[in-house]
């Protein structure tokens, strides 16, 4: 994703927290020493950057109710106490920076989840790694995040897009017909998650033997009929690894229209049953649907009755990020304080054996997840199925 991601809506999020930091505080403050030590009897404040208003409002909105379901349920049955401590960037690198440096400069917050798009780390992460916190990202997805630069600092509970361009394009190469003498024409919108996995999907489908027609739109475009009209026949499929699901329905729905065959494509930034329905189309995820995981049944109906309306495969992620969090704090705390370098060092050693999204999750040195996968759904009268 985010990568990610996408949506527009608004929502009240800032209920149940434990603070609000807005968009508007000074980016000037000053950054809080790294290892002011905090006593493990007041609650263990984990700070949470993601687009809670703004176009993205209804993925971040998930995020923040999976995130805050863990935590209110863990804390009913832990001595150790939680907070998360809100900070809206509406998906805008710019804004999440100056949250991110009123986060830092906040010696009470400890560790950070998020933030949720892969721009928005690239722009927040020197503030944070200067701060001495951890933050683990639940949708940011872009492949440099963990080139090592990073590292001990920045982790993700989603895999990267080394992982999801590969299993776009060979979905493409053994169920959608690209082939030798085909063409895929792959659209990116000009963000780094994007071009990041328009390259690799692109040089994938090349070393099949397709022909890659690619091109570039803004997060501006409505009217992609130019781009339409160059969908040829030997076009089997679109891929359309965009943040903005309303752009991925109208390219998809611009298709049809003019009547072509070619198939959309989608990434995890347009995963949204809402607003990219068209039916016939594809959508690759980082994650599953959880919902329809057996074994996450009783939670799952726990979380709709807490936040009615349904969830998106976006969420969870987030719950499994507080829940490492609560791990490596339970560990940290083992001498009643806790700093933001042994919560770091601690994040880095949990392994837990499963979690909602249907397995275990580790870290490598680098921070992505130890043997990651993503998933393939096919849209049909407006419904996720998955079948990859």
């Amino acid at each position: 994703m985010f990568s990610t991601r996408a949506l527009i809506g608004t929502v009240g999020v800032c209920t149940a927290l434990a603070a609000v930091l807005v968009a508007s505080a000074s980016p000037a403050v000053r950054t809080a020493a790294a290892d002011s030590p905090q006593s493990c009897s007041n609650p263990v404040q984990i700070g949470m950057l993601g687009p809670f208003t703004g176009p993205a409002a209804s993925i971040g909105s998930d995020q923040l109710h999976w995130a805050q379901f863990f935590v209110d349920n863990w804390n009913k049955t832990h001595k150790l106490q939680l907070a998360l401590v809100q900070g809206d960037t509406q998906l805008d690198p710019a804004k999440a920076s100056v949250v991110a440096q009123s986060m830092a400069s906040n010696s009470s917050i400890v560790g950070l989840i998020g933030p949720a798009g892969s721009q928005e780390v690239t722009a927040t992460a020197p503030i944070l790694k200067k701060a001495g916190l951890a933050f683990m990202s639940g949708s940011a997805t872009n492949v440099s995040l963990t080139d090592g630069k990073l590292r001990g600092y920045f982790s993700r509970v989603v895999p990267n897009d080394g992982v999801q361009a590969p299993t776009a394009a060979n979905y493409m190469i053994q169920h959608l017909g690209a082939k030798k003498g085909t063409t895929v024409m792959v659209v990116d919108d000009q963000e780094s998650y994007s071009t990041g996995l328009a390259d690799i999907a692109g040089k994938v489908l090349k070393k099949a033997g397709v022909t890659v027609d690619r091109e570039s739109i803004s997060q501006k475009t409505t009217d992609f009929s130019s781009l339409v009209a160059k969908v040829g026949n030997s076009t089997k499929v679109v891929f359309l690894p965009f943040q903005l699901s309303s752009q991925a329905q109208l390219f998809a729905q611009q298709l049809k229209s003019q009547g072509k065959k070619a198939v959309a494509f989608g990434s995890d930034g347009t995963f949204d049953s809402k607003k990219f329905n068209v039916s016939g189309s594809y959508v690759s995820f980082f994650a599953p649907d959880v919902t329809t995981i057996r074994a996450n049944r009783t939670i799952a109906a726990a979380y709709n009755k807490a936040y009615p309306g349904g969830t998106s495969p976006f969420g969870a992620p987030n719950y499994v990020a507080a829940q490492l969090y609560a791990t490596a704090a339970t560990a940290a705390c083992k001498d009643g304080k806790i700093t933001r370098t042994e919560l770091r060092q601690a994040l880095g050693k949990v392994k837990l054996a499963s979690t909602i999204l249907g397995g275990p999750m580790s870290f490598t040195a680098n921070g992505d997840v130890a043997g990651a996968r993503f998933f393939v759904f096919k849209i049909a009268n407006g419904k996720y199925t998955t079948v990859s």
